[in-house]
């Protein structure tokens, strides 16, 4: 599934297949079987010809310019980030950046160490968790420390069963997968082998998508207490390019505070986290 050949016309068909005819004003006929867009119909509002566009799905001939590839984004309704994406892949440019300074990550693993009010993780473009503060290790069950993978805990039966917005959530994090790490990376080639165990896993990833929304509220079930509301908001770490920080948070008026204020009193002083109980909180 991570094959370098042909990474834009796998990328191509992927989102002609989204795009409904109705989409682009096209009558949807009574001999089509399918959804999606025919190839004629992506050149024809391209401005190109079918011939042109099928060899640029084939991966064959010549590299299209910029130009072609903005009319093509444009006809399967690609965003911004979408429209960089395929630019990227037509390139051959790799977006994964050097490994960061481990001067800034042993800075800012630290200052997650004091961040003791909220759950909060640094994720490296295969979206591995490189650090953790103690309420996050706490609060994920282990699933958010340092060590682990935010894509592959998602699809762990315990996230499908407790967190509200599944769906939603995970296609947003699969797409965040795809558009930061490099198509040639083998920890990328390692993760998809490993998900695709998982058809919920083929299913997203076969859409191809490379945008979601990047903060979101999301409900998560917590045994013996019920549904929390979680404010969850990522940022770029500017030491640290490709990096993410993943900021999880009360929204104002829930009782997720009292929970995560449980937690971190729960927290000793030093050393490991204790397990996540919610018991008390009432």
């Amino acid at each position: 599934m991570t094959d370098d050949a042909n990474a834009v016309g796998r990328y191509l068909r992927a989102r002609r297949a989204l795009v409904q005819p109705e989409d682009l004003g096209i009558p949807r006929g009574a001999g089509r079987r399918v959804g999606g867009l025919r190839r004629v119909e992506v050149a024809e509002h391209a401005g190109i010809s079918a011939e042109y566009y099928f060899r640029i799905e084939q991966g064959r001939g010549s590299r299209p310019s910029e130009q072609v590839l903005r009319s093509i984004a444009r006809v399967l309704q690609l965003d911004q980030e979408s429209t960089r994406y395929l630019l990227a892949l037509v390139s051959g440019s790799p977006r994964v950046p050097d490994s960061p300074l481990s001067e800034s990550a042993d800075r800012v693993a630290r200052t997650l160490g004091r961040w003791i009010h909220t759950p909060a993780y640094i994720s490296d473009p295969h979206r591995d968790i490189v650090a953790s503060n103690p309420l996050a290790t706490v609060f994920g069950h282990g699933g958010l420390s340092a060590g682990c993978n935010q894509v592959v805990n998602l699809f762990s039966e315990r996230m499908k069963d407790s967190l509200v917005e599944w769906e939603q959530m995970t296609r947003s994090a699969v797409a965040t997968l795809r558009r930061d790490a490099d198509p040639r990376s083998p920890r990328l080639r390692e993760l998809v082998s490993e998900l695709s165990a998982d058809e919920d896993f083929v299913r997203i990833w076969a859409r191809h998508d490379v945008t979601g929304p990047e903060d979101a509220l999301f409900h998560i079930e917590v045994e013996g207490f019920g549904s929390i509301a979680v404010d969850a908001q990522n940022f770029a770490v500017r030491s640290m390019p490709g990096y993410q920080l993943t900021v999880l948070s009360a929204p104002p008026g829930e009782v997720t505070e009292k929970v995560f204020a449980h937690l971190a009193a729960a927290l000793p002083a030093a050393g490991e986290p204790s397990p996540l109980s919610l018991s008390d909180v009432r």
